[in-house]
């Protein structure tokens, strides 16, 4: 492995022009894929879900049945200011009649728009709102009969301001007409003119927010993260021909990346899908790793040039030197993140392929532009006589290097304390870390002060939330009299406030059951369709126990001919079970009780509990969520088993001691700990996006004992004193690591000025987690180093003892044979 890797820093600094020059033309070829790169996915997609999920197979079922009634799109007029006002609801009204008049084709009855104007002018019999006095408003507000709806539509917001809403329900076109329609809403609905401020919520304004956050909000935080680490790289490097140097990395590596990802994804060779949430931090994630692989470098290439050695020798070996243990960090991290291949949610897999290729890119390229860049800057000057001798990277902080050899003479030596205070706070955060919740909400996506995420805190506090529409998909033969009492049960349930799920924001809407009741009811009302010739049809049908299927279908023949919307509520299958859809109002944005939804629905159903399925974004955010929990233990499982078995079958091959890569890796558990605990206390929930930091977790945490083992290898061979050896691996790569450390910190420390709270919460993770790692391969890894060394040297002496015995016993027979010749003679 030494041979090859001497081998490579030969050709990349024999001639180093040639190696630039081939750098930039890579970039250029892999920087032509970022204009594949796809759109990205919204926050929540059923893109997400396993293809073999029940929840995917009910939503195909049901695209396939009710391809035009299942896939509804509701939009939430927000209006701010005092709206049961003459001139409140006459600007209400007017922008209902707008929208109605822009996007009528797309309207989805029944009750395609709902406002609180619409209720008023029915009742007051009157279409000039204006002209009512607030008397009359109020008296038609406070009705017994309407207080229950106008109470739904209207309520308070956190400062006090009066909110009231409505709704506007879109067909699905099944191309763009749809999309264009909400975003033409929204515009009619900021434009509005009048007393109230007017927005909207639907789930392609909060798409657009989203991409908007995910695209532009990136773009300040990758300069913000350049700005402070370069800031950082002047502190502890010195020079800037090193801050140049390292910067150029950086842009290359980020080209190569973002490259990359294009050429990889859907509009490339689709080997992965569409950047997504995640897969945005990666450059983050790479210009902090990136960063640490110069500082490494540039250490070793220092410490040679310390000792004496020229400039292209010093580069030479350096590179040897410091290659090893970073490929090795590297290909584990790479490792950890690819065990999310694993992960049923796609998107989590298409991260770890981003991010592990991102650091495999990132290496190469410090690997390749640190000793190329410092061999033509340092031997021009080496040429003229005016090189420098250069400062150590160790020392770059005052006291940093005299205290980390304090510590580590008093850690070698004195290991029971810092150990035992390890212990317990490993107790104390594994008890916390048993109370880490598991969430998926659309607040993860969306920025912290857009527009739309408060329209959906205002929605909450006013009428409960921001509301969508549920689907519920029930496969049971619909000639059948039990079908029909289950349907009426569920209804009636539905219908009553306290027994309907608590996620339901309203009853069901007209369905098979609820239709058939309407045509074969004579109610008395004007608006009644009750049919004496289907309602005769109907109790033919039904005069037994069980329904006639023969006079069921000649009624459902006929009422089909009467009724439209039949259609597309029932799917009247010949061949096989029918399909009837269900559908209520639901809240967007409240995961406990949407997790309730389809429990609380089967206690209501009579039936087959698995013949019903209910299906919403937000269903489809808990399901999501539960899969990240459900495979939350085996990731942490696979990861670790990938990392050890790589250390152990590394440090086997080349050293013959498979234990190191225990060393390496059991104080990473504790790291892993560590951070699910501090989560949990800081209320920080094991979300889609914070899910990743298991893999961070390993992955940085592991970089940091493998520098330190190496160093702690490198010393002890030289000494073969296991406490000096552990105080000068800590004064020299203890002190370089902390500027690794820093650097690292602060470059995922940007994601908490992220526009996205997902984001914030990963930025928080990831700088408490390198910080975990730094503490623990400080305080666990020596002490563990100095009783592997002592082992070591008790078995040397132990060897020697043995060799010495058997030196002696072939001596005393060479003296024997010797006399015994002696004798013969």
């Amino acid at each position: 492995m030494t041979k090859i890797l001497a081998r490579y820093s030969s050709l990349v600094t024999a001639r180093p022009y040639l190696t630039l020059a081939l750098l930039i033309c890579v970039t250029v070829a892999l920087g032509a894929g970022a204009t594949l790169r796809a759109e990205p996915t919204e926050g929540a997609s059923v893109e997400f879900l396993p293809p073999d999920s029940t929840y995917t197979a009910a939503l195909n079922e049901l695209n396939e049945s009710f391809s035009d009634a299942s896939e509804v799109s509701l939009v939430t007029l927000v209006f701010r200011g005092s709206a049961f006002t003459p001139e409140g609801l006459s600007q209400m009204d007017q922008l209902v009649t707008e929208i109605a008049a822009d996007v009528g084709s797309l309207l989805a009855p029944p009750d395609a728009l709902i406002a609180p104007s619409a209720l008023i002018k029915s009742v007051a019999a009157t279409d000039d709102l204006a002209n009512l006095s607030s008397d009359q408003i109020n008296a038609i507000r406070t009705a017994p009969e309407l207080a229950a709806a106008f109470s739904a539509l209207s309520g308070v917001d956190r400062d006090g301001s009066e909110v009231t809403i409505g709704t506007v329900r879109l067909r699905q076109s099944g191309d763009e007409r749809t999309a264009q329609a909400e975003r033409s809403i929204n515009n009619l609905a900021e434009s509005s003119q009048g007393p109230l401020r007017v927005s909207s919520v639907s789930p392609v304004i909060i798409e657009d927010e989203y991409k908007r956050a995910t695209e532009s909000g990136m773009g300040p935080l990758i300069g913000l993260a350049l700005l402070l680490i370069a800031a950082l790289i002047l502190l502890f490097l010195r020079t800037f021909s090193d801050l140049i140097i390292t910067l150029t990395g950086l842009v290359f590596s980020l080209t190569w990346i973002v490259g990359a990802e294009g050429w990889l994804g859907p509009n490339g060779l689709g080997w992965i899908g569409p950047p997504s949430s995640l897969s945005a931090m990666v450059p983050i994630i790479v210009i902090s790793l990136t960063v640490d692989y110069a500082i490494q470098a540039v250490s070793h290439y220092r410490e040679q040039r310390s000792e004496g050695e020229r400039v292209l020798q010093a580069v030479r070996k350096g590179l040897t030197q410091v290659s090893l243990p970073l490929i090795l960090a590297a290909v584990t991290t790479i490792a950890s993140f690819l065990s999310t291949l694993f992960s049923p949610i796609s998107v989590i897999g298409d991260f770890g392929v981003v991010a592990g290729l991102g650091v495999g890119l990132s290496l190469i390229v410090m690997l390749t532009l640190v000793p190329a860049g410092r061999t033509i800057v340092d031997s021009r000057r080496e040429a003229r006589g005016k090189l420098t001798t250069p400062r150590a990277v160790s020392s770059a902080l005052p006291g940093i290097e005299r205290a980390a050899k304090v510590l580590g003479v008093a850690v070698a030596r004195r290991p029971a304390p810092y150990l035992l205070a390890v212990a317990v706070v490993t107790v104390l955060l594994g008890v916390a870390a048993t109370g880490l919740s598991s969430e998926f909400s659309i607040r993860d996506i969306l920025p912290r002060n857009g527009t739309v995420l408060r329209d959906i805190e205002s929605l909450e506090s006013a009428v409960g939330g921001s509301t969508e529409l549920a689907s519920v998909l029930v496969k049971a033969e619909a000639t059948q009299a039990r079908t029909l009492l289950n349907l009426r049960d569920l209804r009636i349930a539905f219908d009553d406030p306290a027994r309907r799920p608590a996620a339901a924001a309203g009853p069901l809407l007209p369905s098979y059951e609820s239709l058939v009741l309407d045509w074969t009811t004579d109610t008395g009302e004007a608006d009644d369709n009750y049919d004496p010739g289907l309602a005769t049809l109907f109790t033919q049908a039904s005069a037994s126990v069980e329904l006639d299927s023969e006079a069921m279908a000649a009624f459902l023949a006929q009422l089909a001919e009467k009724e439209p919307r039949l259609e597309s509520v029932l799917v009247n299958n010949e061949d096989g079970v029918d399909a009837i859809l269900l559908q209520f109002p639901t809240y967007a944005d409240d995961p406990a009780a949407s997790s309730q939804v389809q429990g609380e629905i089967e206690a209501l159903w009579a039936g087959d509990d698995d013949a019903i399925t209910a299906t919403s974004m937000s269903i489809l955010a808990v399901t999501i969520t539960d899969l990240i929990t459900s495979g939350q233990s085996e990731s942490i499982a696979i990861t670790i088993s990938v990392a050890l078995g790589i250390l152990i079958l590394f440090f086997w091959v080349t050293l013959r001691h498979p234990v190191l890569g225990f060393v390496a890796v059991g104080p990473i558990v504790l790291v892993l700990i560590w951070v699910l605990g501090t989560m949990a206390l800081l209320g920080i929930p094991y979300s889609l996006i914070t899910s990743m930091i298991t893999a961070l977790s390993i992955g940085i945490g592991v970089d940091y004992t493998i520098h330190m083992i190496h160093r702690y290898q490198e010393e002890f061979t030289r000494i073969r004193n296991p406490e000096t050896a552990a105080v000068r691996t800590l004064a020299t790569t203890g002190s370089a690591l902390l500027g690794s450390a820093l650097t690292t910190a602060l470059g995922f420390g940007v994601l908490v000025f992220s526009p996205l709270e997902g984001s914030q919460h990963f930025g928080v993770t990831s700088a408490i987690t390198i910080a975990y790692s730094l503490l623990v391969s400080i305080l666990v890894v020596p002490p563990l180093l100095t009783i592997w060394g002592a082992y070591q040297n008790m078995r040397l002496r132990s060897s020697v003892k043995n060799l010495w015995e058997d030196l002696d016993v072939l001596i005393d027979d060479v003296h024997m044979r010797h006399a015994d010749n002696k004798l013969a003679e």
